[in-house]
């Protein structure tokens, strides 16, 4: 974790990478964060947790840690918990209660096709949602879920975003990068929104990508496999679906269909897992309908 200080008083901005710890965007971006930051011309601060997840990261794990557990289902964690509850705990207190706002920076897992979005949690709180969704746009990405699923419960937070949004602090999650991947255009996306947010905020001048027209999904549903087999997409990210558009196929190791996976209503593919092992219960799309 970096901590830089500004000359001045202002916003602390959290920025956290590498929740999943195959999901390299923002692990390789934020090192170019920490370069471009001046305290000289700095008001606030920013803390940089360059790798939330260091066994994901190293063990090259997709969702789950060695405890089997998601860290980003884990909020607020436990002090004397698993290896994931206990960075969470740390990550709720060392870096969200010292934070004024923060950008949980996240893109496709190691076996998942996406397209770049981002989440706008709607909490209810009207002053506080309209904090978070200038934050959203002050990223850049130009697709955003409206998420109104998170929990509602501050000892029940689960996501880092929540963990934020509960503790009355402006937050979201970015989207960019997939497939075990870190190509640099991606990475320069993240970079790009991170150093937009820091300006967004007042904390450092730098180039602005505020989204003017941005496109809003009001409903999204991750579908899910219920056996375990060889996972055969259909579709590609980005792709637009009709209601009953056949979106894969999963089948034992000997090619008979387990399963037809099909779009429950139309939209676009957010992201489609892109490698063949899927696992009982185990995503294998996420399909978003935008808002008219």
């Amino acid at each position: 974790m970096s901590v830089v200080n500004g000359a001045r008083p202002g916003p602390v901005l959290a920025l956290i990478a590498g929740t999943h710890g195959y999901e390299y965007t923002s692990i390789v971006a934020l090192p170019r964060v920490l370069a471009r930051l001046e305290p000289s011309r700095m008001s606030g601060a920013v803390i940089l947790v360059h790798m939330a997840c260091p066994p994901t990261f190293f063990g090259r794990r997709i969702y789950y840690g060695p405890d089997g557990k998601n860290l980003n289902r884990m909020y607020p964690g436990k002090q004397d918990g698993t290896v994931s509850e206990r960075i969470a705990h740390a990550l709720a207190t060392q870096v969200i209660d010292q934070a004024t706002h923060l950008v949980d920076m996240h893109g496709g897992d190691g076996n998942e096709s996406l397209r770049p979005y981002a989440y706008w949690m709607v909490s209810g709180n009207d002053e506080l949602d309209r904090k978070s969704k200038e934050l959203v746009l002050a990223f850049g990405l130009d697709h955003i879920v409206i998420d109104k699923g998170r929990p509602v419960e501050a000892a029940k937070s689960l996501y880092t975003d929540a963990t934020a949004i509960l503790r009355g602090k402006p937050a979201c999650t970015v989207e960019v990068g997939g497939m075990g991947r870190a190509d640099a255009a991606e990475v320069a996306a993240q970079e790009a929104g991170a150093m937009s947010v820091i300006a967004h905020l007042g904390i450092q001048e730098a180039p602005s990508l505020k989204v003017q027209s941005p496109v809003f999904y009001d409903r999204t549903e991750v579908l899910r496999s219920s056996a375990a087999g060889v996972w055969y997409p259909a579709v590609e990210k980005m792709q637009s679906v009709g209601k009953g558009t056949l979106l894969g196929r999963v089948a034992d190791p000997f090619g008979k269909t387990l399963l037809e996976l099909r779009s429950p209503f139309a939209g676009e593919v957010l992201y489609v897992v892109g490698t063949p092992p899927v696992g009982e219960n185990e995503p294998l799309a996420f399909v978003g309908h935008p808002q008219e």
